[in-house]
C-alpha cells in the first residue's frame, strides 16, 4: 500500500472513530410557506365536523336514553297496599238465631195469655184448646184456615209479638232435622273450600351437617295466606319460624304448582313476614284460581261466635277445624304495641298453622302460639286480624317497623279519677338499650304527645308509632310522676328499627 493510500484510509478511521460525517455533500431544507387560507379552511372543517358530531350524539342520546335508563332503572310499577279490614263489627247479625235461652222459655207467654186476656172470653176458648193439646197443632192448621187468617191479618196487630214468637219456635223445630243439620255441614265446607284458595303452603329449606358430616336438608312448611297483589309482586303473609334459617323458600298454591319466593319483610313482634312472588313468573292457569282474602273483625265480647279453622289446624294441609270464640279479652303485650288473643274450643296441634274464619267467609285471626296461662295448650289461638291489620299493612309496602321501645297499656277511667294520672299511654315497662331507655324515658310515665299528635291511650301511640321510620327524630311529651303530681316533660328521640 502506497503512503496515498494508507493516509487515506487513515482519515476514514479516524473520521469513524470521532463519528463525523462526509461532508463534501450540503443539502438545506426549505419550508415551503404557510398557506393561511388553507389552514382557516381546514380550522372551520374540524369545528364543523365537532359540531356535526355533536349533533348526532346528542340526537342518538335523547332517543336511546329513555330505553337505557328503563333497562338499567326500570320504574317502580308496584302500587300500595291497603287491608280493608272491617273496624265496625257485622258479622254478629247472623248468630242471633244461636241465642236459644230466649226462644227456650216459650210456653211462659202462652201461659199468660188467659190472664191477659181474660176479658175477652170468646178468644180464650181457641187458644186454650191449642194450648191443652200442643202436639195437634200442625195437624189443626190444616182445617183452621179461618184463624191463621185473622193471625196473619187481624190479631197480628193487637198480639204481634206472641204470633211471631211461635213462629219462631214452629220454624226452629223444623230446622233441628238431621237434613238440616248436613246441609249446614256442607255450608261449612264450602266457607272452607272457599278460603283454600287464598292461602298457600310455604316452605323453608335449610341445609345442615350430621354426626358423620354429611349434609342433608330440612324441609320445614307452614300455611300462608295470600293478602295482596301491588301490580309486580304477589304477597303471602305467612310465619316466619321456620324461615329464618332457610336457604331457600318456595310456595305451593292449591292448583299444586310451586314456585321459587324470598322474604320481603317481618314483625318480630308476631312472628310474622311477608313472602313475595314476582308475579311474571307466575303462570296464568294458577292466577285464574287465587282469591283474594276477605278481612273481618271481631269486638272484644264476641265470645259464643262460630269460627272455622282453615289451612293446617291438625298438623295437615287441607284439615278444617269447627268450633267457636270462648274468648277475645286476652292482651298479650308486645314492644310498642299489644294485641288481643282469640281463643277457641277447637282442639288443635301443637304444630298448627292457617287462619279463623267466621260463617261470612272473612279471616278474623292468624293463628299463633302464644305461650298463655291454663291447662290447656293445644286449645287453637289466633292473632286477632284488627289489632295486627295495621303493622300487617306497613311490613306489605316494603316499610321498616319503627320502635320506641317501651311495653304499655290504657289509663282507665278509675285510675284517672282516683289517682289523678292523665290519660295517655301509660309506660309499664322501658326495653333495655333501647331508644327509650336512652333518653331516660322510666316506668310509670304517661305518654300524652308525639310530635304534635296527641296521644288519649295506648291505641292512639301504636297508631302514631306507625307514622314514623327508624331513625326519625321524634318529640315525645310525657307527664311524670312527683311528690307534686305529675311534671310535664319533653324530650327528643331518635328511633330505631324493630328487630
Amino acid at each position: 500500500m502506497d503512503d496515498n493510500e494508507y493516509s487515506v484510509a487513515e482519515e476514514n478511521r479516524e473520521s469513524g472513530e470521532s463519528q463525523d460525517k462526509y461532508e463534501f455533500i450540503t443539502e438545506t431544507i426549505k419550508r415551503p410557506p404557510i398557506n393561511k387560507r388553507k389552514v382557516i379552511r381546514k380550522i372551520f372543517f374540524t369545528i364543523f365536523l365537532g359540531i356535526l358530531f355533536g349533533v348526532c350524539a346528542c340526537a342518538a342520546f335523547v332517543v336511546c336514553m329513555p330505553y337505557v335508563q328503563a333497562y338499567l332503572y326500570p320504574p317502580d310499577e308496584t302500587k300500595p297496599v291497603s287491608l280493608p279490614v272491617e273496624k265496625v263489627v257485622q258479622e254478629e247479625e247472623p248468630i242471633e238465631p244461636f241465642v236459644m235461652p230466649e226462644h227456650d222459655n216459650m210456653p211462659d207467654p202462652e201461659v199468660e195469655k188467659p190472664e191477659d186476656a181474660a176479658e175477652p172470653a170468646s178468644e180464650d176458648k181457641p187458644e186454650d184448646k191449642g194450648e191443652e193439646k200442643p202436639e195437634e197443632k200442625p195437624e189443626e192448621k190444616p182445617d183452621e184456615k179461618s184463624e191463621e187468617t185473622d193471625e196473619d191479618g187481624e190479631v197480628k196487630q193487637d198480639e204481634g209479638k206472641e204470633i211471631v214468637v211461635n213462629n219462631i219456635v214452629e220454624t226452629i223445630e223444623k230446622d233441628l232435622e238431621l237434613d238440616d243439620y248436613r246441609s249446614l255441614l256442607r255450608k261449612i265446607s264450602a266457607i272452607a273450600d272457599t278460603t283454600e284458595k287464598s292461602l298457600v303452603t310455604v316452605s323453608g329449606i335449610s341445609s345442615n351437617t350430621d354426626w358423620f358430616n354429611n349434609s342433608y336438608e330440612n324441609n320445614n312448611s307452614t300455611t300462608g295466606l295470600i293478602i295482596a297483589d301491588n301490580g309486580k309482586e304477589l304477597l303471602i303473609l305467612s310465619p316466619s319460624d321456620i324461615l329464618n334459617n332457610a336457604k331457600n323458600v318456595r310456595v305451593t298454591f292449591a292448583d299444586g304448582e310451586t314456585y321459587a319466593a324470598r322474604v320481603k319483610n317481618s314483625d318480630v313482634n308476631t312472628s310474622l313476614c311477608i313472602v313475595s312472588i314476582d308475579l311474571e313468573r307466575i303462570e296464568e292457569k294458577t292466577m285464574e284460581q287465587i282469591e283474594m282474602v276477605q278481612f273481618g273483625s271481631l269486638a272484644t265480647s264476641a265470645v259464643g261466635v262460630p269460627v272455622v279453622a282453615v289451612g293446617a289446624p291438625y298438623g295437615a294441609s287441607g284439615s278444617v277445624g269447627m268450633g267457636q270464640i270462648t274468648s277475645n279479652s286476652v292482651v298479650i303485650d308486645k314492644m310498642d304495641s299489644n294485641v288481643h288473643i282469640i281463643s277457641t274450643d277447637i282442639y288443635a296441634s301443637s304444630d298448627a298453622s292457617g287462619v279463623l274464619v267466621n260463617y261470612n267467609g272473612r279471616v278474623v285471626g292468624i293463628i299463633c302460639h302464644e305461650e298463655m296461662s291454663g291447662n290447656m295448650p293445644n286449645l287453637l289461638r289466633a292473632y286477632s286480624i284488627s289489632d295486627i291489620s295495621d303493622s300487617v299493612e306497613k311490613i306489605s309496602n316494603g316499610q321498616m317497623l319503627a320502635t320506641l321501645g317501651i311495653v304499655g297499656t290504657d289509663v282507665t277511667p278509675e285510675a284517672n279519677t282516683e289517682r289523678e294520672v292523665p290519660f295517655g299511654a301509660y309506660v309499664k315497662e322501658v326495653v333495655a338499650d333501647s331508644p327509650a331507655m336512652n333518653v331516660g324515658i322510666r316506668n310509670g310515665d304517661v305518654i300524652v304527645k308525639m310530635g304534635t299528635l296527641e296521644i288519649g291511650s295506648f291505641t292512639d301511640y301504636m297508631q302514631a308509632i306507625l307514622n314514623y321510620q327508624p331513625q326519625d327524630v321524634v318529640t315525645v311529651t310525657l307527664e311524670r310522676p312527683g311528690r307534686d303530681g305529675y311534671t310535664e316533660m319533653t324530650y327528643e328521640v331518635t328511633l330505631e328499627e324493630l328487630k
